[in-house]
């Protein structure tokens, strides 16, 4: 009881002082134990002797870094970065809030032209956004900042560095990371953010030029409490915009109507704090579901699956043993063709005191899981083969440091540690979603990341990380490549373009259809084309003549349409294989020939 006494006392003098901590920008207890409290200001504490076990030192890095990496910088980011093209090469950029700066760098380190942005007064909240906001065709950097208890503003940059006309916008307290969407199915993509008050708040669109999208904000009964998950829920073919308060979760159409059922309260008094929602069609009805964690003020937390209707699915609420923070994530992470759900908790502890847990829809826990005892889950767990074993891995956050050395976990699909992972920083891994991608195109797996410390005070120090994994990179195995699904952060399950895989035509096929490979026999590759008519799960796999499964092409959410991909048989022995589709009702296998 006396170091949990000292616990909460020194959490109470941190209060007081204005030491690192604030409610909205969080802050760290100590080197191994860091904390942030919920959006009222709650921190979640266990009681201990005062033993600790972390006491384990790092290896060195196991994958190599780029030139220029890591860096230094005063800041500490929360929900992690963002990939994506800022000039007229085929390689990615790497961009993070970073304190009072927006950073961008190319794959070597150096600055992206025009870059980085400062802003001025507040530090910046939450994640960069990317997207086309104007609709001039090309991607804008949009941003947010905020005071202690009032005051801040919503920037938009050109990707030359440059204001886009209309910002920045005074618009007041916003917390966490803007969602960017096209509202309207016209022209650029509209910003979606939300504003704290008192007591209260409310949910805001803007449109590309600055000016507030009709029917809007709506308030809301408490506070804001995360980001919102911007996607079609109703099946009419325009988006809806679901958000939360610290008590409630609600929904609304573009125009501002509520939709029937909502706002839903939570029936176990828990509240909400920084879990975004996802969005995602869990139950093959063509139609998403929400999905979202909550904490409980008197222990423990929920993950709810929701109807479009405020109908809780059957199996659910799942409780988990301490406070949720991290948005869901949604993907295929066993190989059971059954779309499933994971998450982790977090509380401040002097043991490791958390667990990662993951359930099919139905509300079953998989086999392996949940992944246990750590020490806190802070991040949206990434969902990605990245070892080309065929199955899936989850990465995600660690809370801790030792000797001054922060790490990122992974996890095998059956909760077992990934082998020859050793991904370590300077400083905590804390709340930094990393991401997965291939950053200067030569195909391999590329990993960015983050580490922090909370000195000096008030912002700390940042060291941004980038590693190549020598691994092979299958964009196609990627679910979740940073946090909230992509760039624009909308949270929809399957809207990845970064890594997913794109229609060879705009028309939408009126059936399924898997083609002939060509050519046939082939030497060493060969393509494949197919057909899927809606949005939905699909995997195309190749076997042996006896029947082993010998390589995955796609396994995930795509989009309708028609389809081509590549498939290189260099390491095969020459036989008879053959390919098969599955998605929806739709299963059909063909013959192919390697010849050598």
């Amino acid at each position: 009881m006396k170091r949990t006494f000292l616990i909460i006392a020194f959490i109470i003098s941190i209060v007081y002082s204005g030491f690192v901590f604030q409610p909205h920008y969080g802050g760290y207890v100590t080197d191994v134990n860091p904390v942030i409290p919920d959006v009222m200001g709650y921190v979640n504490v266990i009681e201990s002797d005062g033993i600790t076990s972390n006491t384990a030192v790092y290896n060195v890095d196991s994958f190599p870094l780029f030139s220029g990496f890591p860096k230094t910088l005063p800041g500490r980011p929360f929900e992690g970065g963002i990939y994506c093209n800022m000039d007229s090469d085929n390689d990615l950029e790497i961009v993070y809030n970073m304190g009072y700066t927006v950073q961008a760098w190319n794959y070597d380190g150096s600055d992206v032209p025009g870059w980085p942005q400062t802003v001025p007064t507040y530090v910046l909240e939450g994640a960069p956004a990317f997207g086309d906001i104007d609709g001039d065709g090309q991607g804008e950097i949009v941003v947010t900042n905020h005071g202690l208890t009032s005051g801040g503003s919503i920037f938009a940059f050109r990707k030359n560095g440059t204001t886009v006309p209309g910002f920045p916008i005074n618009h007041g307290y916003n917390t966490r990371t803007p969602v960017l969407a096209n509202v309207d199915n016209t022209g650029g993509l509209e910003i979606i953010v939300n504003k704290r008050l008192s007591s209260s708040g409310e949910v805001w669109v803007y449109s590309g030029n600055g000016i507030v999208y009709p029917g809007w904000p709506k308030t809301i009964n408490h506070v804001p409490a995360s980001s919102s998950a911007v996607g079609d829920i109703t099946g009419d073919g325009f988006v809806e915009i679901v958000s939360e308060s610290y008590s409630s979760l609600f929904a609304w159409d573009r125009n501002g109507n509520a939709i029937s059922g909502f706002p839903f309260t939570m029936p176990n008094g828990d509240v909400n704090s920084y879990s975004s929602p996802v969005l995602a069609d869990v139950d093959g009805d063509n139609i998403r579901e929400i999905v979202f964690g909550t904490h409980s003020l008197s222990g423990g937390g929920y993950v709810y699956l929701l109807k479009n209707n405020a109908v809780v699915m059957s199996g659910w609420p799942k409780a988990v043993g301490q406070w949720i923070y991290g948005p869901p994530s949604v993907g295929f992470i066993d190989s059971d063709n059954i779309i499933d759900i994971a998450v982790g908790d977090q509380v401040l502890s002097g043991s490791p005191s958390d667990y990662i847990s993951a359930w099919n829809k139905n509300g079953t826990e998989l086999t392996g899981f949940p992944i246990g005892p750590l020490w806190a889950i802070n991040s949206q767990i990434l969902i990605g083969d990245i070892d080309n074993d065929n199955n899936m891995e989850l990465i995600c956050d660690d809370n801790t440091s030792s000797n001054g050395r922060g790490k990122y976990l992974a996890f095998n699909h059956n909760g077992t540690p990934l082998a020859g992972w050793d991904v370590n920083t300077d400083g905590s891994t804390f709340f930094s979603t990393p991401m997965l991608g291939d950053v200067n195109r030569d195909g391999l797996l590329d990993i960015a990341g983050t580490g922090s410390i909370p000195t000096p005070p008030p912002l700390g120090t940042n060291f941004p990380y980038l590693w190549n994994s020598a691994i092979p990179y299958n964009p196609l195995r990627i679910t979740i490549a940073m946090w909230q699904y992509n760039s624009r952060h909308n949270g929809v399950y399957g809207d990845n373009p970064l890594v997913g895989i794109e229609p060879s035509a705009s028309e939408i096929p009126g059936a399924y259809r898997l083609g002939q490979n060509y050519p046939n026999p082939f030497n060493p590759s060969t393509k494949i084309s197919f057909d899927v008519p809606i949005q939905g799960y699909a995997k195309l796999s190749i076997y042996d003549v006896l029947g082993r499964e010998v390589n995955v092409l796609i396994e995930g959410d795509i989009r309708p349409g028609a389809y081509e991909v590549s498939f290189d048989g260099d390491k095969l022995s020459s036989g008879i294989y053959f390919y098969k589709l599955v998605s929806g009702n739709f299963t059909e296998t063909k013959k192919m020939m390697l010849v050598k």
